[in-house]
């Protein structure tokens, strides 16, 4: 089994963007579950991110590659740096 890295280790987290990411689910109109938030990607950008998957990247268990991130931005209408944490501002630009 691998070794989590040592950022992993520090912060006890696996991304950086659980919570932008509930976050950006509860300010969509109308709000989204985790299953309509799936669909929503599959149908937005073409990139299947699962309800499962969603789950483990809110719960700070699953690493985020860099396409999801942007796949995820997307599909929620807000700019990719809201979802890093860069801006307050989940409007995109």
């Amino acid at each position: 089994m691998r070794k989590p890295s040592a950022i992993r280790r520090l912060t006890k987290r696996s991304n950086i963007i659980a919570d932008r990411l509930r976050l950006a689910r509860r300010l969509h109109e109308p709000p989204l579950t985790l299953q309509a938030t799936s669909e929503l990607v599959t149908a937005k950008t073409g990139y299947t991110i699962t309800k499962t998957m969603l789950i483990r990247i809110e719960g700070n268990q699953r690493s985020v590659y860099d396409y999801e991130v942007l796949a995820l931005a997307e599909a929620l209408n807000v700019d990719v740096r809201f979802l890093l944490g860069q801006t307050e501002d989940p409007a995109t630009f």
